[in-house]
């Protein structure tokens, strides 16, 4: 069987993800692999960019930077909220088939999501301290920090480990779900 395209299977009860959700049919085929997960990540984040971009324009020519502050936190709830966006995925997971399960198997809550990515909002949490006069100072070592973990997150994927974000969240993961976008 080609690694690549695995065949897709419901998850049985006592499998590797354990017992699925009531109700819920979560189709899985095991972990994609990094550059699945890379080029998801990377449409979301560009995505992210593109409207915080514009938010930030926007409220800053109208704000200043109370308006910075506030598109600072709209790029950073989206980075929250990104993997329940689209139909419970987000932009970049849709695109390439992919998904993101609880332990169980079901799709996450926004919960699980906020959890879930709070280790990689880090530092655009950092840019809302960075708008504000005198609580800038606070920005540089956030960012620092959000590097790091950011970093850190990167070696966990590239070694086939759980994300720190993955254990917060209670042990969702990535999985291959649905038919990709685009074939890669």
């Amino acid at each position: 069987m080609d690694p690549q395209a695995p065949e897709t299977r419901s998850n049985p009860a006592g499998g590797p993800y354990g017992a699925p959700a009531p109700g819920a049919q979560v189709a899985q085929t095991g972990r994609p692999d990094l550059a699945k997960r890379a080029i998801a990540a990377i449409i979301d984040f560009v995505a992210i960019a593109i409207v915080n971009t514009i938010v930030s324009f926007a409220f800053t020519m109208v704000l200043g930077w109370i308006g910075t502050a506030a598109a600072a936190a709209v790029g950073t709830a989206l980075i929250l909220s990104r993997d329940v966006l689209l139909e419970g995925r987000s932009p970049g997971k849709k695109i390439i088939g992919l998904a993101v399960v609880t332990a169980q198997g079901g799709p996450i809550t926004i919960q699980e999501s906020i959890r879930r990515n709070a280790t990689l909002a880090i530092a655009a949490a950092a840019s809302i301290f960075g708008a504000v006069p005198v609580l800038g100072l606070l920005a540089f070592p956030l960012y620092l920090v959000g590097g790091l973990v950011g970093l850190y997150e990167i070696y966990l994927v590239a070694t086939n480990q759980p994300r720190l974000g993955d254990k917060l969240a209670g042990g969702t993961q990535v999985v291959f779900q649905g038919q990709p976008a685009i074939a890669i």
